[in-house]
């Protein structure tokens, strides 16, 4: 098991550097903002809910605190009592104008995204449970003793060289060693995505999230 203090100690072992402190933490934190836009097992989730509001068509990080950190949806399901239905996604462009002025008031059947939020179609007329599946943005450890933060384990290795990659190019300026972390980082991260495809397959397929 990895935290951030245990792989900030051995990043420098590995240097044989015990002067690069904040530099390494830094590097850190930019491998991980690297990577973290990335579709990956780890950042998959289905426990993004909310209420719908009668009559209000749009839903922001406002309404729902878990869209700040929303890539990819997946599937939209509402739920009418314990029975969940699957919303159609529909092109934000199509929605505008199958939207009739705000008038069309009823159980939504269709969603979009655009402009950071969701769109519901037709507008709500009472309170639902709406369930939205996708990827997220995972946060780097808040603290260095922080555990089971997946970028300090499923991902540490990738973590770990894309690191000392970045300390190789802007910290030290040695060119033989970003190669060789260059080389570690492809191989990490090819394993990592791999990892997540085998993980995330359904059959012969796999997902196929909603662009936005």
């Amino acid at each position: 098991m990895t935290t951030l203090a245990i792989m900030k100690a051995r990043i420098a072992d590995e240097l044989a550097r015990s002067d690069l402190t904040s530099q390494i933490a830094y590097s850190i934190s930019d491998a991980i903002e690297a990577y973290e836009d990335q579709r990956y097992f780890f950042n998959e989730t289905r426990a993004i809910t909310f209420s719908t509001v009668a009559s209000q068509e749009f839903y922001d990080e406002n309404d729902v605190a878990a869209f700040a950190n929303l890539q990819k949806i997946d599937y939209v399901t509402i739920y009418y009592g314990d029975q969940p239905y699957t919303l159609i996604a529909m092109k934000p462009d199509e929605m505008e104008w199958s939207s009739t002025n705000g008038t069309s008031i009823g159980q939504p059947s269709w969603y979009t995204y655009y402009n950071e939020q969701l769109r519901l179609y037709p507008i709500p007329n009472d309170v639902r449970t709406v369930r939205v599946a996708g990827s997220v943005k995972v946060a780097a450890p808040a603290t260095d003793d922080e555990a089971n933060n997946p970028w300090m384990t499923h991902a540490a290795r990738l973590i770990r060289s894309r690191a000392k990659l970045e300390l190789a190019m802007h910290v030290l300026y040695e060119d033989e060693t970003a190669k060789t972390m260059s080389q570690a980082t492809d191989e990490a991260s090819e394993q990592l995505d791999s990892r997540s495809a085998m993980l995330m397959r359904i059959g012969n397929n796999r997902i196929q999230p909603m662009e936005f």
